[in-house]
């Protein structure tokens, strides 16, 4: 079975407090896959997902394939519009604006009450993070560096003790990575490990201004790499050659 999660700093106990609903066998093998498909990009989002081909590809009855949908549509990364089957989800360009607005208030806050109190962060905590680093080192494919930044974020959540929060910042991120997969023009705001071990850093100093200014100008540079066109794929050719 495909991991869930890339970090080595988030264990199985972390993991199923982060789910809406626990799966196991195959069900959670169909999860996994299909999650991880999504992230990486090998399903991208809008394509339809044929549930009697998941049926056959795993040996079950399109009953479990179903209940595993549902669960991801609750989590936002799968639609399954009325009797039209299901899809990945695309989130518009509207929810891709207000995702980076809500990824960009939760890690703000997140790292501010970490920052607040240093002292709080223990021995264990720091090896945790220290760990993920490494990970991060290690990484040289995109998607997978893309996926540990979202992890590393759902990792401080953790640290900070608000399952609740981590949960919600964790789907909050997996839908901004769809959203970035729909509608992201460049690539170049990617953000290398020297980010993470910076922003560390900073909390670990307690330079709450610092960090809190590092995690916003990182949502901020994955908004500004977006591009959004007409719905309808029209386009206004004299405002983008100036003369409207």
């Amino acid at each position: 079975m495909t991991a869930r999660y890339l970090s080595p700093a988030i264990n199985d106990q972390d993991a199923l407090s982060l789910t809406v609903a626990p799966l196991a066998g195959v069900e959670a093998n169909i999860y996994n896959d299909i999650w991880n498909a999504v992230i990486c990009q090998s399903l991208h989002p809008g394509v339809k997902l044929e549930e009697i081909a998941l049926s056959e590809i795993y040996g079950v009855s399109r009953t479990v394939i179903r209940k595993v949908l549902v669960i991801m549509e609750q989590e936002g990364v799968v639609s399954l519009p009325l009797n039209r089957g299901a899809y990945v989800a695309l989130p518009s360009p509207r929810d891709a604006l207000e995702l980076c607005e809500v990824v960009s208030a939760m890690c703000a806050y997140i790292v501010g009450k970490l920052a607040d109190q240093p002292g709080n962060i223990t021995s264990e905590q720091r090896e945790k993070l220290a760990l993920h680093v490494r990970a991060e080192k290690e990484a040289g494919e995109l998607h997978t560096i893309r996926r540990l930044h979202m992890e590393h974020g759902t990792l401080l959540a953790l640290i900070y003790g608000n399952l609740v929060l981590a949960a919600q910042l964790e789907r909050a991120t997996s839908r901004l990575a769809l959203a970035l997969s729909a509608y992201q023009g460049v690539t170049g705001n990617i953000s290398t490990v020297e980010y993470t071990t910076g922003l560390n850093q900073l909390i670990f100093d307690g330079k709450k201004a610092e960090a809190l200014q590092t995690v916003t100008a990182a949502v901020d540079r994955a908004r500004k790499s977006m591009r959004f066109g007409a719905a309808d794929g029209s386009i206004n050719l004299k405002a983008i050659l100036g003369k409207g």
